[in-house]
This record gives structure tokens, C-alpha cells and sequence, in this order.
């Protein structure tokens, strides 16, 4: 048994060198490999190597940090750019020192236990009490609001250690199938929660690089507004199916009592209150600077600080400001210590790879132009989207969804362009869809902790992470197509 044991281990471990051995080569000899198209140069195809070999990193080994600087030094000697020129554009971009800022901001806002009082206060309201359908709403909902000012990952624990005081009290353990069903959906729910938002990690880079190739100034507010608002319908649908399709128990908590996930103190203190109106003011301004233009005072201050200046100034506010024990709100030093680097170094590397997928000198962009706008051409404005939505939506489970985002935005502007989409609707569409990768472990950085949960299976995941994507495909044809028309 050992020596089976051992003997898997090995063949494991030989898969891994392999892939990263197959990576690395496409990574610095893809400009070696015949273009497969007459608009595509050995520069593109160089480029192209490094994009593949990355995103199948990404997907595969379970790291991101160390692909992501691999990505750096190869696009350097892919014939695009030096080495140095693509430091400068990845670690430097303003975006991701508005990630840097807005992730400490977040980590202050979790680090003050802020984050739990507010997620134990909402959900331990008596109205939910003796009414389970009501009450497991309000749970995925309280850590979809939650989430969407904080990041899932931290959120999911949390979603997770309530659920199990509540199996406790219930005296079953977190294998009854109820507990199966909403461990898994809190997963769901906290990640939709994340994505509303599109300020604070990934998103943002597709967001820049659309508005980039399309020349538009993205609707941030048409986008929050959709994307929460389908958020809430996904939780609402899947609270209601979990009897009538799963054959749930969900009686199994009608004699809880909320308020016993109250605990002792659930007040926000002055600092906490003051960690949550800086966040919330820095994003509610971060939005407004992209709609002021004007020449007057405010907007001219606005515009020229943008979002950078005004998270930088947040994350300065709260080092300024000391609490009663004499320390600073953010303690910016525990913060930068705590920081998760992997998607940080993935966002600068995706900025610089997407700009150079959609370079001139490639050829990538005439390359779709001509293959695919033929193929759209002509083709209703719903059919377009649900060819975004579902290429999108398979190819971000079994993938990076950085890495699909990436891809699905340079392809897709042009076709909505040329088909006289309303690009504010079609930047949904293209970005949206690629943050519903639940599915499998390597499409998402919250579905391996899904699998790592000794109280889930694999076919429980897999059945119950489907469920969401299905509904947002069918949801998604429907919706967008009819904002597309109402829409100006």
C-alpha cells in the first residue's frame, strides 16, 4: 500500500515537471513556431506563447506567484519588449497600485474584525427566525453584501465556521446534506459578492483593457447595479430549488435562533465605523471621478487625482488617524505583510499581456477581424452575447479566468462593435462571464479550496457549482439582450 502510495506520488509529481517543462517552452520558443495566420507575426506568435504557457501555470500548478514572474522575464525576450520595459508596464501600472491600496483598505476592514460583526449582526436578525427558506437567503446574501466590499477568500472561513456552530446547535454534523448544499453556495455567494465591484483585484485590469481597445469610459454604475441585481436573483433561485430539485431538509433549521450567532459584542467601534466609510467612500468616489469631466473645481480635482490618487489618499487617511491605544487605523506594515502577492503579480502581468495580445504588431486584432466578423456578421445582438456568454462561461472552468477575460476581451470588441452592440452591455458580458468559474479546481482560486474541504465531495461540488453556471447562462441571454435594447 505504501509503495502504491509512493508509486503515485512520483507519477504526480512527473506529471508536474512535464507540464511546467512544456510551459516554459512554449513560453520562450513560441516565436520559433510557425503563425498559423498571414496577420500574425513571430512577434504575436512569441506573444501568444507566453499568454498559453502562463494561463496553463495558472491553471494547473496551483501557484501563481512564481508563473507570473516566469511571464514577466518571457514576454521580455519574446521580441514585443524588454525585460525591463515589461517590469515597468506590469509591476508599474497605476492599476496595480490601486490594488495595493484598495487591498489594504479591505485588509484593515478585516483585520478589525469590522467584517464579522457586520456579517454576525445582519444575520442574526430574529426575523429570519422559523423561516429556513428566509433564512438561508439572508445568510448568502449578508456574505454576497460582505463580500462584495471585502474579497471571498477571507469571507468563505468565516461563511464556513458559522455554518458549523449552527450544525453543532442543530446536533448534526457538516455532512448532512443542508450543510453540503450551503457550504458550497456560500463559496458561490461570496465570489458573486466579490465581482460587483470591479475596483479591487483582476477585474479592473479587463475593465482598463476594454475601455482601452473599445475608446469607451465604462458605466461602473450600469455594471454594479447588473451585476448585483443578477447576484441577488442567482441566491434567491438557488434558495428556492435546494427542496424541490435537491430534496434538501431544510426544517433541520427551523428551530434555530439567529440571535444566538449574535455573541457578545456586535457594534461596529469608532474605528471600525471609520475603516467602513473610508472604504465605501473611496469606491463610491473612485466611480464618480470617471463620470466628472467638467472644468469646474470639483471635477478637475476629481479627474486628476482618478482612482489611484483617491485610494492612495484613503489608505494615507486611515495610517493619519489613531485609534484610543495610539495606533494608526490601517497598520499598513501587518497589512502589506499579509498581502496575497499571487493575484497581485497576476493582475500586472495580464495588464501586460493584454496589451500586448491586442498590439498592433501581433496581428491578433486584424486576425479576428477577419475570421470571425464574417461569421457575426448580420447575426442578432442576443446571439452575440450568448456566444460570449458561453465561450466565456467553458472556458473559465476549466482555466484561469484572468486568462479566459483576457482572451474574451480583445476577441469580443470588435464583433460587438461591428454589430452595434451597447458596448457598456457588451463590457459586462465579456468581463462578468469569465468570474463564473466554480466548476472544477483549476478555474478559480476559491475552487480549490472547495476541493481541500474534507466535507465535501467532488460530485457534490461539481453538481451543486453547475447549478449557478447554468442559470447565469440562461439568465445572462435574457437579461443582457433586453438591456442592450432599453438601454441609450
Amino acid at each position: 500500500m505504501q509503495r502504491k502510495g509512493t508509486d503515485e506520488k512520483r507519477s504526480s509529481l512527473g506529471l508536474y515537471y512535464a507540464i511546467v517543462a512544456v510551459c516554459i517552452l512554449l513560453m520562450f520558443a513560441g516565436k520559433y513556431i510557425p503563425p498559423f495566420a498571414p496577420e500574425i507575426t513571430p512577434v504575436g506568435m512569441g506573444v501568444l506563447g507566453v499568454f498559453v504557457g502562463v494561463v496553463l501555470l495558472w491553471s494547473t500548478v496551483g501557484d501563481s506567484i512564481w508563473p507570473s514572474i516566469l511571464a514577466v522575464v518571457a514576454l521580455g525576450c519574446s521580441g514585443y519588449t524588454s525585460v525591463n520595459a515589461a517590469i515597468s508596464a506590469s509591476l508599474g501600472s497605476f492599476m496595480v497600485f490601486s490594488i495595493i491600496c484598495g487591498s489594504a483598505i479591505t485588509a484593515s476592514l478585516t483585520t478589525t474584525g469590522a467584517d464579522q460583526k457586520i456579517a454576525h449582526w445582519l444575520i442574526s436578525r430574529k426575523t429570519w427566525e422559523g423561516r429556513p427558506r428566509l433564512f438561508s437567503f439572508a445568510f448568502l446574501f449578508t456574505f454576497f453584501l460582505v463580500s462584495s466590499l471585502t474579497f471571498a477568500f477571507a469571507m468563505i472561513f468565516v461563511c464556513w465556521t458559522v455554518l458549523r456552530k449552527i450544525a453543532q446547535e442543530m446536533g448534526v454534523t457538516m455532512r448532512h446534506p443542508y450543510f453540503v448544499v450551503m457550504s458550497i453556495y456560500s463559496v458561490v455567494a461570496t465570489s458573486l459578492g466579490e465581482f460587483v465591484i470591479p475596483l479591487k483585484g483582476w477585474q479592473l485590469a479587463l475593465c482598463t483593457l476594454f475601455m482601452d481597445i473599445s475608446g469607451i469610459t465604462l458605466n461602473y454604475t450600469l455594471y454594479i447595479i447588473t451585476t448585483f441585481l443578477i447576484g441577488v436573483l442567482l441566491l434567491v433561485i438557488l434558495t428556492l430549488l435546494m427542496r424541490p430539485l435537491f430534496h434538501i431538509d431544510m426544517m433541520i433549521i427551523r428551530d434555530f435562533h439567529p440571535e444566538e450567532l449574535e455573541g457578545k459584542e456586535t457594534r461596529l467601534t469608532g474605528n471600525q465605523i471609520i475603516t467602513v466609510v473610508v472604504l465605501v467612500a473611496s469606491i463610491v468616489l473612485s466611480i464618480a471621478a470617471n463620470y466628472l469631466h467638467g472644468s469646474d473645481p470639483i471635477s478637475v480635482v476629481f479627474s486628476t487625482l482618478s482612482m489611484p490618487g483617491i485610494f492612495g489618499l484613503a489608505v494615507v487617511i486611515l495610517c493619519i488617524i489613531k485609534g484610543r491605544d495610539g495606533k494608526p487605523l490601517l497598520d499598513f506594515p501587518r497589512v502589506m505583510n499579509g498581502m496575497i502577492w499571487g493575484p497581485l503579480l497576476l493582475v500586472g502581468i495580464a495588464i501586460c499581456l493584454s496589451s500586448a495580445l491586442t498590439a498592433e504588431e501581433c496581428g491578433f486584432m486584424a486576425f479576428f477581424s477577419r475570421v470571425l466578423l464574417p461569421f457575426m456578421d448580420g447575426k442578432p445582438v442576443a446571439f452575440i452575447y450568448a456566444f460570449i456568454i458561453l465561450t466565456a462561461v467553458v472556458l473559465t472552468n476549466v482555466a484561469s479566468n484572468t486568462g479566459i477575460g483576457m482572451m474574451m476581451v480583445p476577441i469580443s470588441v470588435p464583433i460587438c462593435m461591428a454589430t452595434g452592440c451597447n458596448m457598456n452591455v457588451a463590457a459586462i458580458v465579456c468581463i462578468y462571464s469569465a468570474c463564473y468559474g466554480f466548476i472544477f479546481p483549476s478555474s478559480a482560486a476559491v475552487s480549490p479550496l472547495m476541493y481541500s474541504n474534507p466535507d465535501l465531495t467532488k460530485k457534490e461540488i461539481l453538481v451543486h457549482t453547475s447549478l449557478p453556471v447554468l442559470l447565469y447562462i440562461v439568465i445572462g441571454c435574457i437579461v443582457f439582450p433586453v438591456l442592450d435594447v432599453v438601454l441609450p
